[in-house]
């Protein structure tokens, strides 16, 4: 067991060091306003720019009117204002969250900022839905939405710059961990991050901590080189200078376990408030269940066969709603489908909060993670036209169309969608003309005809997929192309995994259409097929996510509304078991990896993406 505990001793040693030598890269790659600003023009200046900061904080009339320079200079629209004297801990997880390279280059990032100030182009604060502001003075959590947006409404036009004339303000414990619960809050609809992130700090503490009794030279060497990372990481000449980094190295451990304890008597009193809160409010009702399905369907949907078999009985896995969903393949087509489907109403209960709500920042945060492959999308599509006017159907909130609008700059994209996404699409600059409502109902009465039309992960969603072919026939012009990608539930693992398959998306997929349906569908309405993607066009991630919906089956989130408050024991039990998860994701994650890679064109990944030409 000592040997076990100095092996990962001196292995947290190099780690400390490989991360002081990444953050101090950043550090450096980390620009200052300019400070050449003529004294004549500041005044001027400054009033040309929004600036939005915590309460306390005050950005004087020369750093607002260097950040405008810079966005005169530099062509940017959002600038995150980083204290020159922000405090060595907050400087460090600033630069484990920030990559001053990547941001403004990468349309798909968003890391928030130091959350003291940001400066904003008025016309940007003007398509943050009349502006950034919230209600009363604003502390970070508030200033952390704030950020996020407006790097989300200008993801290539967006900087961080140390402004060295603005002063850090102090961060009260309750302060902090608002802070960290905002900048977590994709794990929602997971449960939240957050006191997972401060377990794992207290964890490390107490391993460098006890280490010293049992393993005292590796737990030395893990504690030299953690304490000397502020010093590692800042010294030299920098615009970023966190004052006290030496005394502050020497004083780190002590200093460390002290915002530790404040931090965990925060978060015990936010939970037992909110705890509170929630009894107060019972959970909402759920609507009659006897409005949720439909009749059950005796013949395929697809083809009208009668050889029906039951292929899967599944829970809502994700949200924990109510309702068991059953999934019949149809033995003479291989069409599988929800049977009995949800109705309308039932759709409408099951989708709240699953892609808005309390799941939009994790649909955002998720949908983000997936440039390499809509940049696979729009190479698929390269090789057979140059697009002049695009309809993206399903569009959300438009990610894949910031990846299109980099290859093709000149081109129209106009998109598609049920809910408020694709209004918001809109506002952020991301499509040109949002369409809200159901495609078939819209499709007679679009304003003009597309050469590109794409439905990607939108046909297992809808209720009835040969009406919405039949719509992108209507809009495709002769010659133009439809690109379609949904998942292959004819992939070996859709069998292996069982309802742990993350693609079956219950209860939001309705229908799953094997490769040779489809393209014969789209033969009927008038396409060519050009091409079939199935082992390349695979979005990963199955065994990772069987994993992460074992967890969440087994320890169920305990802020979901609707549910129960959870007792002590369920949240000591979920910390434990996602700690104790932790190898089984990493091994997972590089298993998926490998298996992946050795997808050949035509094995069935967990989606397959189809080019057709109209004809």
């Amino acid at each position: 067991m000592r040997r076990i505990l100095a092996a990962g001793l001196w292995a947290l040693a190099a780690i400390h060091l490989a991360e002081a030598i990444m953050l101090r890269r950043r550090r450096r790659q980390l620009a200052s306003l300019p400070d050449d600003v003529p004294a004549a023009t500041a005044r001027g200046a400054a009033a040309k720019l929004d600036v939005v900061a915590v309460a306390g904080s005050a950005v004087d009339q020369a750093t607002a009117a260097a950040a405008r320079s810079e966005l005169d200079a530099t062509g940017a629209q959002v600038v995150d204002l980083i204290p020159g004297d922000l405090p060595a801990e907050r400087a460090l997880r600033l630069l484990r969250r920030l990559e001053p390279g990547r941001l403004g280059a990468d349309p798909f990032y968003s890391p928030g900022g130091a959350h003291e100030a940001v400066a904003l182009d008025p016309w940007v604060s003007d398509r943050m839905a009349g502006g950034p502001r919230e209600d009363g003075p604003l502390d970070r959590a508030a200033l952390v939405r704030i950020t996020l947006r407006a790097q989300r409404h200008a993801p290539t036009a967006s900087r961080a710059r140390v402004a060295p004339r603005l002063r850090a303000t102090p961060t009260e414990p309750e302060e902090a961990w608002r802070e960290l619960e905002q900048r977590t809050a994709y794990s929602r609809p997971y449960g939240a991050l957050h006191p997972l992130l401060v377990a794992a700090e207290s964890a490390h503490l107490a391993v460098m901590t006890a280490g010293l009794a049992v393993a005292p030279v590796a737990a030395a060497a893990a504690l030299v080189s953690w304490s000397a990372q502020p010093a590692l990481v800042f010294a030299g000449r920098s615009p970023l200078r966190p004052p006290g980094v030496a005394f502050g190295s020497f004083s780190r451990l002590p200093r460390a376990w002290a915002a530790n304890a404040r931090l965990v008597r925060a978060g015990r009193r936010a939970t037992r408030a909110r705890d509170a809160e929630r009894r107060a409010a019972p959970p909402p009702a759920p609507p009659d269940p006897r409005a949720w399905f439909e009749p059950r369907r005796s013949t395929c949907y697809w083809c009208g066969s009668t050889a029906l078999a039951r292929r899967l009985d599944v829970t809502d896995l994700l949200q924990h709603k109510p309702g068991t969903f059953h999934l019949d393949e149809c033995r003479a087509c291989g069409h599988v489908f929800q049977n009995p489907a949800l109705t309308p109403d039932g759709l409408d209960y099951y989708y709240a909060d699953a892609y808005d709500g309390l799941g939009e920042e994790l649909a955002e945060t998720s949908f983000a993670a997936l440039g390499t492959i809509y940049r696979r999308r729009v190479e698929s599509l390269a090789r057979f036209t140059e697009p002049r006017a695009w309809l993206d159907v399903g569009t959300g909130h438009a990610h894949f169309l910031l990846a299109a609008r980099q290859r093709w700059p000149e081109a129209t994209f106009d998109a598609l969608d049920m809910s408020d996404s694709v209004e918001e699409a809109a506002r952020r600059g991301r499509v040109d003309q949002a369409y809200r409502g159901m495609f078939p109902d819209l499709a007679p009465r679009l304003p003009r005809r597309y050469d590109v039309v794409s439905m990607h992960h939108y046909l297992e969603h809808t209720r009835d997929p040969k009406r919405e072919l039949a719509a992108a026939a209507l809009v495709v012009e002769p010659g133009g192309h439809l690109m379609i990608e949904v998942p292959d539930a004819e992939a070996r693992w859709s069998h292996r995994l069982g309802r742990y398959w993350w693609q079956w998306g219950q209860p939001q997929h309705q229908h799953f259409m094997p490769c040779d349906n489809l393209v014969a569908a789209l033969g009927a309405e008038g396409f060519e097929v050009l091409s079939v993607e199935r082992g390349p066009a695979t979005m990963g991630g199955d065994l990772f996510n069987a994993v992460g919906l074992v967890l969440q089956h087994l320890v169920r989130s305990p802020h979901l509304p609707w549910l129960p408050e959870p007792s002590l024991a369920h949240r000591v039990a979920r910390v434990a078991l996602y700690g104790a998860a932790v190898p089984a994701m990493l091994v997972t994650k590089l298993a998926d990896e490998v298996k992946d890679a050795r997808l050949g064109p035509g094995d069935a990944g967990n989606a397959y993406r189809i080019v057709a030409r109209r004809t």
